[in-house]
């Protein structure tokens, strides 16, 4: 695989990105370090325009393509599509976003909110991605993937930059560092780019991954040494679920940058909402509740350590949250 310095290009992501995104909290949790004993620190992307961590990524690479006259063409089961529209709206671009027949109806409203066109394809986010790169190569424009590019990455590791400075305001012992970050796994555009970021700035801080067990197709890529085909189960992540393109680079970032990896039911996914919504007053979806039940069920490893957990988004579906509720 090409080399990539990642701590260059989320720098200069981060310059290009800036006036466009909003620059979340890294927020204290009493209830979750209370828990634990540990110092617990969410990553507050749930407020990010569009409700979720994918619009750094696709506004970086939006702000990179050469040639903004040209329409453009995506896949999403989303969050990656609200992102794509509204950073085509900023500079007056068009495109078309192809989503899986079974996407949650409230993010796909979210999108054609921003004024993209939308086109159905499939039962799950690969099939939706293969149509997608299949019109985009047919009619040569560029199709813009969730995490297969390295300007997306880049914009995602924008996060792992972010994170570096507030913890060096915000804890108070003299270590004035993270020790450990939470971050959920789908195709790993997100934990490559905050692994790739963080590691360069200390090695010694520990990048946890965490997938829904039913759909944990990039740990067991990991595991078999090559991506493979698998699939996936019905999940409330929806954010992380479906597979990964065949040559993607985040699968050579996340043999590199991840130092372990949790597995998360479905049961845990329910509970973590429930306990946001009555403990933290927050709402979060169910890929953001992955990270924080990877970490909680595996607590007692990380006592008086300083914890980092990405919420990657809040984008919950009325109809999903009635059915956990």
């Amino acid at each position: 695989m090409e080399k990539y310095n990642l701590n260059k290009s989320c720098f200069e992501a981060y310059q290009n990105i800036s006036k466009y995104i909003s620059h979340t909290l890294l927020y204290y949790s009493e209830n979750l370090s209370s828990l634990s004993n540990s110092n617990v620190f969410l990553k507050l992307e749930n407020f990010q325009h569009t409700g979720s961590f994918k619009l750094r990524g696709a506004m970086n690479k939006i702000i990179n393509l050469p040639d903004k006259s040209k329409k453009i063409v995506a896949a999403s089961s989303g969050n990656h599509g609200a992102a794509v529209a509204y950073s085509l709206r900023e500079f007056n671009m068009k495109g078309i976003v192809y989503v899986p027949e079974n996407a949650v109806s409230f993010k796909v409203d979210l999108m054609k909110k921003y004024g993209v066109e939308i086109r159905y394809s499939g039962n799950d986010s690969f099939t939706a991605e293969a149509s997608a790169v299949k019109y985009a190569n047919e009619n040569n424009i560029i199709f813009v993937s969730p995490y297969n590019d390295i300007d997306v990455i880049s914009g995602q590791g924008t996060i792992g930059l972010e994170m570096v400075k507030q913890a060096q305001d915000l804890i108070k012992t003299s270590k004035k560092k993270l020790d450990v970050i939470f971050v959920t796994v789908g195709g790993g555009g997100l934990i490559s780019g905050i692994g790739g970021y963080i590691k360069s700035v200390n090695s010694k801080i520990k990048v946890i991954g965490c997938s829904p067990i039913n759909s944990p197709v990039m740990k067991k890529s990991i595991d078999e040494g090559k991506i493979i085909d698998f699939d996936s189960l019905p999940t409330l992540s929806e954010g992380s679920a479906g597979g990964i393109e065949k040559d993607s680079m985040t699968f050579d970032f996340c043999r590199e940058f991840i130092d372990d990896f949790y597995l998360i039911s479905e049961e845990d996914i329910i509970k973590t909402i429930k306990f946001f919504i009555e403990k933290e007053k927050l709402l979060i979806e169910g890929a953001a509740a992955v990270a924080v039940a990877g970490f909680l069920n595996n607590r007692h490893l990380f006592k008086r350590m300083n914890v980092g957990i990405i919420i990657c988004g809040g984008n919950i579906g009325p109809d999903t949250l009635k059915s956990i509720l």
